[in-house]
Parts: structure tokens; C-alpha cells; sequence
């Protein structure tokens, strides 16, 4: 079986590109306040930025889904200024 391996910090193999509004501050924190998965805008009620190492930023959120608070992991990839979610993410049903 051939080696999958990735050319940056973002692995199209196991997590998809997601539409992200953010705020950011001068200080550098980042909150993301909604985030778009297929045709859902989806709010983010709360979130908290998980340890991880350099370059990325991985916030464990609580987002509003049809009146339900659902988990999210999303990811921040600093030096390539690109969201991801894990691909389990997109199975709908």
C-alpha cells in the first residue's frame, strides 16, 4: 500500500477545508464565531482552544444545529490561513 504523505500542515486525507468568521485580536486569540459545513451556517456557542502544537490551533466548540448544541473540533491552521474539520464531520444522516 503506497504512503500517503502530506505537503503541509493540512491533511486533505483525513479532514476537509471549511468557511470559518472569526475574531481575532491584536493580541493574537482567535474565537470562532460561525462556521460553514455544505450548505449550513452553523453558530458557535462556545468554544476553548486545545493545547496542540506549533502552527495550529484546535478549538473543541459547541455549535447551534437545528436548535441542538452539537461538538465540533475545529482546527486553525495558522501558516496556511485555512479551517479544517475532521471528515467524520461531513457524514450527514
Amino acid at each position: 500500500m503506497p504512503a500517503y504523505v502530506s505537503q503541509s500542515s493540512v491533511d486533505h486525507y483525513y479532514s476537509n477545508i471549511v468557511s470559518v468568521i472569526a475574531s481575532f485580536d491584536t493580541d493574537g486569540h482567535v474565537r470562532p464565531i460561525y462556521v460553514r459545513i455544505n450548505e449550513d451556517a452553523l453558530k458557535v456557542h462556545s468554544s476553548w482552544m486545545k493545547p496542540t502544537f506549533n502552527g495550529l490551533m484546535e478549538f473543541n466548540c459547541k455549535v447551534i444545529d437545528q436548535g441542538c448544541l452539537k461538538p465540533l473540533v475545529l482546527t486553525f491552521h495558522k501558516t496556511e490561513g485555512v479551517w479544517t474539520i475532521p471528515k467524520k464531520c461531513i457524514v450527514t444522516g
